[in-house]
């Protein structure tokens, strides 16, 4: 029987306590506390929890899989971002963004909000802060600003995003609809859209430029927000987030057309050194945006046209994972085909949109001598450490989840308050699974079907506590430091992953707060 008793609950919350401790307290870089935490974990599921041989071998495999499910993206995020930048691109996407309005924080709001978000809606694990946090330097902001701004801005587009992964897989564990699902879904995420663009804006420009972007940010908020509710709850949850996002950007641009936001502010910032002048020409700007244009592109026919999803997602590298079952009986489902998909995978498609940009780039001659060397080389050199955290940090996530420790923790938290405050334990069951696998689809798939059991048991709304836990999952997996190695992989911030932690977890824990005691508040309300 699954252990629920209070050691092995408060064991089973060490290795996460001790990254966390590590990364924030000690500003650990990813790689050492996530070795830390899985040595922990090792020991403690073999030790506590029963874990043999087998269920520690497959846990393993596992783990593998999934690292190489993230590291793909890693690395072809690095390539696309590099062709760019070696292109002279990467600026002219900032200079674009610097002429369309005088308002610093409008401007990093439109790139590190909004777009930010779109890129979720259509993209996946760790891609959107991958793109924009360069994009960011370009603009101005700091390294450490450039990857916290677009964490906190697009983490309400998460479980919508991705074409709707997360979502998919909390519909697939539960077995219920997604009419019945989707509408507190999308009411919690809606207020968190307007949230994250308020936390966003003044994670850059303070209280002053906040309250100076205060309309902007409602208006575009509410679209975001409506927009979602609207496709959410009409069938078309899967675009949710992108369509959202599209149509708060098209407001964004006729909003910074607003005298108020075209007068020049001044939000303290360091601007970048100018890039050296050279006799090479500089793309356009359509020319410029086209690598990500066509990311958009493609992401929405590989992996959310049907006929081409099935066609494609036929080549995969897969193997079958049998059924493990602990000492204490904790039985680890068989995977059939765990596997990678190859054609139709985010990372594949951000290996085409590199291609094509750089085929585009090459034929105009805006690439010096030796920019492919220089390319590899930077592909390898910035993708090597974050990989390496990567895998430890997944390692510990399936180590703990294929020996029940994961849901021990999650047990114990349920068990722990009464009915009516129910709302922040749900809240806080999701944010424990993304953040240790860096996952809202993760967090829902371990998660999903304890509480909807438990809903039932205490006899509160079965879709408003799933609602509760997707959402407070996707907001916390900007806290992840699995992905917080991707974002910092673009910035030159590899190792200073703790330092990003630190910075986000004041913001992460107000919009994880903000989610539940809206939830709580929707119960008591009779929801």
């Amino acid at each position: 029987m699954l252990p629920t008793s209070t050691l092995d609950i408060l064991l089973a919350a060490v290795p996460p306590l001790a990254v966390l401790m590590l990364m924030v307290g000690f500003r650990w870089g990813g790689g050492k506390a996530g070795t830390t935490g899985w040595m922990l974990a090792l020991v403690i599921a073999i030790l506590r929890f029963g874990a043999g041989d087998d269920v520690l071998l497959w846990a393993h495999v596992r783990s593998l899989f999934l690292t190489a499910d993230v590291i793909y993206i890693v690395w072809m995020a690095l390539l696309l971002y590099l062709v760019v930048r070696h292109a002279g691109a990467l600026q002219v996407i900032a200079d674009w963004f610097t002429g369309l309005t005088g308002d610093d924080v409008l401007r990093v709001l439109l790139l590190g909000w909004v777009f930010t978000s779109f890129l979720q809606g259509v993209g996946g694990f760790g891609v959107p802060v991958a793109v924009v946090a360069p994009l960011l330097v370009g603009l101005g902001l700091s390294p450490l600003q450039a990857i916290v701004v677009p964490s906190i801005g697009h983490a309400w587009a998460v479980t919508f995003g991705s074409l709707g992964s997360s979502f998919i897989a909390l519909l697939g564990v539960t077995g219920l609809d997604a009419g019945f699902l989707s509408p507190p879904t999308a009411i919690l995420l809606g207020v968190s859209a307007i949230t994250c663009g308020l936390l966003a804006g003044f994670a850059y420009g303070g209280w002053s430029g906040m309250r100076r972007a205060f309309p902007a940010i409602l208006l575009i908020g509410l679209v975001m927000a409506v927009g979602q509710y609207i496709l959410a709850t009409n069938g078309l949850w899967n675009i949710a987030s992108a369509g959202g996002s599209l149509a708060a950007l098209v407001v964004g641009l006729w909003v910074a057309r607003w005298p108020r936001f075209n007068q020049q502010s001044a939000t303290p910032i360091e601007k970048p050194q100018p890039e050296p002048t050279t006799d090479r020409p500089r793309p356009s700007f359509p020319l410029a945006i086209a690598g990500y244009a066509t990311l958009a592109i493609l992401a929405v026919l590989l992996t959310g046209v049907i006929p081409i999803k099935n066609a494609v997602g036929q080549v995969k590298l897969t193997i079958s994972v049998p059924e493990t079952t602990t000492a204490l009986d904790w039985i680890t489902p068989a995977t059939p085909d765990l596997g990678l998909r190859l054609l139709n995978h985010t990372g594949a498609v951000l290996l085409y949109s590199a291609l094509i940009a750089y085929i585009l780039y090459r034929r105009r001659g805006y690439f010096e001598p030796g920019a492919e060397r220089a390319i590899l080389k930077g592909v390898v050199q910035k993708g090597i450490r974050p990989s390496l955290g990567i895998l430890t940090m997944v390692a510990m996530a399936t180590v703990m989840a294929n020996a029940g420790m994961t849901r021990s923790l999650a047990v114990g938290l349920s068990q722990a308050v009464p009915a009516s405050l129910y709302a922040f334990v749900a809240a806080l069951i999701g944010s424990i699974g993304a953040f240790m696998t860096g996952s809202n689809t993760n967090s829902n798939a371990v998660f999903g079907v304890l509480q909807m059991d438990t809903a039932g048991l205490l006899g509160l709304s079965v879709s408003m506590v799933l609602a509760t836990q997707t959402s407070a999952a996707a907001i916390a997996s900007l806290l992840a430091p699995a992905k917080i190695i991707v974002g910092a992989s673009t910035v030159g911030m590899s190792g200073n992953e703790g330092t990003v932690l630190r910075a986000l977890l004041l913001y992460g824990g107000l919009l994880i707060g903000i989610v539940a005691a809206l939830a709580f508040v929707l119960l008591q309300l009779g929801y």
